[in-house]
């Protein structure tokens, strides 16, 4: 219970919490759809090669692993073949193999591999487990070298069980790091290997890594999510979790590989995080990190974040990866604000009409083009200020998407539907903000967002929304 104490603290640093988690500035870019929509891929976290001739190779699972070549990380939604597939009847892995970690290695590529067995999804019935695998080809083809993480129960009817859904770190201390779920308490559990001896797996388990990978006993780390990458420049694991209760992707970082400290602001705002699909909010899950130079997860000051995107009233046929760039920089002192998503504005190149949102464009909006930043909205309200809550809100009028930014009662009342939540707005200039305005195109009657007085010319100053961070 003392660990799970210390992923729920925060505050500046000290001896015993050497990170300054209150010192944090968190910027998160504008959304890419790179696949999607899809309905047998993007169940696991989405993990990335970059092969010898600069080009990268992805890695999107459903059961089935799937390779996607692409010339860079945000242009990978070209043909898919597969290269693990389900095990033979009866197997640990009947039901799937999902790569949910791909790591060179000299003259190799190292894969983590998720494993399901026994499964009757309709009864909510699986169990899980996870393996070491060996490609000499870039990931096409791989030897499995057998399992090394299972969990201390046993399969169940309607119940899913094990130990599953890890990510793999190298901790750069001679050893690498796997970060799980434990699927009897949806605690996050950790494990760790020698790199010279990659199947041998220690449990943390009382202040220790002392129980066996195969069965052992595990002291829960926290609810602090299984996607996790290594921060080379403090030495930190950063560990991402969609948190429902928290109110949106919420960050967690440790120093010693299992002790966690929270940011207090999400990531990413969120609604809700239902996978009884369709459902009225949008669904974000399995988020990691990817380096953008190498598509590994040992990760400099800026990197990307990769998940799952079920758009609202859409159910898992609507399957989307996003990648979004995220910078993370340490300041000298605690910051009033730490965390700010991109408010981005978005264009019909066919219309002319706008929409401007901090969520991926799908669907009907899918052909949209970035047109601007418009500055970063908060992701919870602050502490210290007052502020707005804003959510998206849209119609059609005369065969385009009105799009605004609105407080949650004027949705309805204007005849807007309510989509989901933007974000924060200061309600009063604070430094380091630019006004947020919203507009109306005089050409197409659309409403959208600026930061300038004169909209940019593209349009008429309707009042003023509040305040951003500057981009």
């Amino acid at each position: 219970m003392a660990i799970i104490g210390m992923a729920m603290a925060s505050g500046a640093r000290s001896a015993e919490n050497p990170i300054c988690v209150d010192c944090l500035r968190v910027r998160v870019g504008p959304p890419t759809v790179v696949r999607g929509p899809f309905p047998d891929e993007i169940d696991a976290a989405f993990s990335a090669l970059k092969l010898p001739d600069g080009t990268f190779r992805g890695f999107s699972a459903n059961g089935a692993t799937y390779a996607i070549d692409g010339p860079d990380l945000f242009d990978l939604n070209g043909p898919r073949r597969a290269v693990l597939e389900p095990g033979g009847a009866g197997s640990i892995n009947d039901c799937g193999r999902w790569l949910t970690t791909a790591r060179r290695t000299e003259g190799a590529v190292l894969g983590f591999v998720h494993q399901e067995r026994q499964c009757d999804y309709d009864q909510g019935q699986t169990d899980k487990s996870m393996a070491l695998a060996r490609s000499t080809d870039d990931g096409l083809s791989w030897t499995d070298l057998g399992t090394v993480i299972t969990g201390t129960d046993t399969p169940r009817p309607g119940t899913v069980t094990g130990e599953g859904d890890c990510s793999l770190v190298d901790g750069h201390d001679g050893y690498y790091y796997a970060y799980c779920l434990r699927n009897s308490d949806w605690q996050t559990i950790a494990a760790r290997a020698p790199i010279s001896e990659p199947t041998e797996w220690r449990k943390y388990h009382d202040e220790a890594w002392s129980t066996p990978g195969l069965g052992g006993d595990a002291t829960a780390i926290g609810f602090v999510g299984t996607g996790a990458g290594y921060l080379e420049a403090p030495g930190w694991v950063a560990a991402v979790a969609t948190d429902p209760w928290f109110g949106g992707l919420r960050l967690s970082l440790s120093a010693d590989k299992v002790s966690f400290v929270d940011l207090d602001e999400p990531l990413l705002p969120i609604d809700g995080a239902d996978w009884e699909r369709p459902a009225a909010t949008d669904l974000l899950a399995y988020a990691t990190f990817l380096n953008p130079e190498n598509g590994g997860n040992t990760l400099g000051n800026s990197f990307l974040l990769a998940y799952l995107y079920v758009p609202a009233g859409l159910g898992f046929e609507s399957r989307y990866l996003v990648l979004r760039e995220v910078s993370l920089t340490e300041e000298d002192a605690p910051l009033p604000v730490q965390a700010g998503v991109a408010l981005t504005r978005w264009s019909d190149p066919a219309q002319g009409g706008f929409v401007t949102s901090t969520s991926p464009l799908t669907g009907d909006r899918a052909t949209y083009h970035e047109d601007a930043v418009v500055a970063h909205m908060l992701t919870r309200a602050p502490d210290s200020q007052a502020s707005i809550k804003f959510v998206e809100c849209a119609k059609d009028v005369g065969g385009r998407v009105d799009h605004i930014l609105a407080e949650a009662a004027q949705c309805a009342a204007t005849g807007y539907v309510h989509e989901r939540t933007a974000g924060w707005l200061f309600a009063r200039e604070q430094p380091g903000s630019v006004p947020v305005y919203q507009c109306l195109s005089t050409r197409t009657r659309t409403h959208f967002a600026s930061s300038a007085a004169d909209c940019e010319g593209l349009g008429v100053r309707n009042f003023l929304l509040g305040y951003g961070l500057e981009p």
